[in-house]
């Protein structure tokens, strides 16, 4: 097998892997055939594209983004200094 076969049959699994599970949402649904639900289907074909797209974008990227998860209710609140009226 050449490279070009190899690539193609590994896109064609990764076709296969984004389109299964459309057509099976699609028939849980209620099995019509819509527009939406062709072109969503034929969208499935480009899926494989713009998932390595964006894996090469991240691996590529020169600052890694950083997640940063709050927890609002273990920061420690200032408390503003108690003023009185009289």
């Amino acid at each position: 097998m050449s490279n070009l076969q190899i690539a193609a049959l590994a896109y064609g699994f990764a076709t296969l892997a984004y389109l299964a599970p459309t057509y099976i949402e699609g028939e849980r649904v209620g099995g019509q055939w819509s527009a939406h639900r062709i072109v969503g289907l034929i969208l499935c074909l480009f899926w494989p594209v713009l998932t390595a797209i964006v894996i090469y974008k991240a691996a590529a990227a020169t600052s890694k983004p950083k997640l940063v998860f709050v927890d609002h209710a273990a920061t420690p609140r200032h408390n503003a200094p108690n003023r009185r009226g009289d």
